[in-house]
């Protein structure tokens, strides 16, 4: 019981000191306000996402990557130290959902046993409740505030060879990004939710005629991610830290037969997850 305490312990004070960092972090980018034209920000957002896809580094990297999930306030379920290589060749949904694949011949495979029961088993080849974090934080090219919308307000601040453009959306994120102003390579993305919001998963035993096997949402209640890059002797972008956070609340699912009866439900269940990744030179 006093390992447990102090792990709550511990986790609450990460929160604190990494929601505080992260607080202070924004207000540093908020001096200058120049609000962007919209030309200007397509501009700046086309370059960018050429950079993650064009000139991304090659090739594996070592990465040490802490990953750890608690239920509850009180059931670890992750609880993973692990040093992967990875030739991650371009930060994008279709890439990162093919390296978290559940398969121990991948280099980066995850367990996700500890997520069974609040998941769908059948037909399901993404696991993307256990794998959410991972999804949530390298799908850089997919960032929604990366695709131009009306939802999102820029402002850009120029400073040297620096330019920093701040984002923030009512209903979906708030942040920053920073890059290099000669190359447009990304040097820093920091980002929260604005506001609590729902999720919601299900899954079939078959086609989309089939019965029902599982249902679930959840409340994306505090989301933070933090990835910092670093850019090669060749001028290549890399990923070199990630930093990320999310609380889920109001967690519910039910569990079907092929018959439709119910036999399996809970209800307000709580997950609490944190990922580091550092780059190992």
């Amino acid at each position: 019981m006093k390992k447990l305490h102090l792990s709550l312990i511990l986790i609450f004070c990460f929160q604190i000191n990494y929601s505080q960092g992260t607080v202070n972090n924004l207000k540093e980018v908020v001096v200058v306000r120049k609000e962007s034209n919209r030309k200007e920000m397509i501009a700046i957002l086309k370059k960018i996402k050429y950079n993650l896809r064009e000139n991304y580094e090659q090739g594996n990297v070592n990465y040490l990557t802490n990953h750890f999930t608690i239920k509850d306030n009180k059931d670890t379920l992750v609880n993973r130290k692990m040093l992967n290589s990875l030739n991650i060749k371009v930060l994008s949904k279709d890439n990162i959902r093919w390296m978290l694949n559940d398969d121990s011949r991948n280099s980066f495979y995850k367990d996700t046993s500890p997520y069974a029961r609040f998941e769908p088993q059948v037909n399901d080849d993404y696991h993307r409740f256990a794998l959410s974090m991972f999804y949530y934080s390298l799908n850089v090219i997919d960032f929604d505030f990366f695709n131009m919308s009306n939802n999102y307000k820029y402002e850009i601040l120029k400073n040297d060879d620096i330019t920093t453009v701040k984002f923030t959306a009512s209903k979906y994120h708030t942040g920053y990004f920073t890059f290099n102003t000669k190359n447009c390579n990304l040097i820093r993305i920091l980002f929260m939710n604005t506001k609590p919001y729902e999720y919601y998963h299900w899954g079939r035993y078959g086609n989309e005629q089939s019965p029902l096997e599982f249902n679930s949402k959840w409340t994306y209640n505090k989301v933070t991610i933090k990835l910092d890059f670093t850019q090669t002797d060749r001028g290549k972008l890399l990923l070199a830290n990630l930093d990320a956070m999310q609380e889920l609340i109001n967690f519910e699912f039910t569990r079907y037969n092929e018959s439709k009866r119910i036999i399996d439900k809970d209800i307000n269940l709580k997950f609490y997850t944190t990922l580091q990744m550092k780059i190992i030179q």
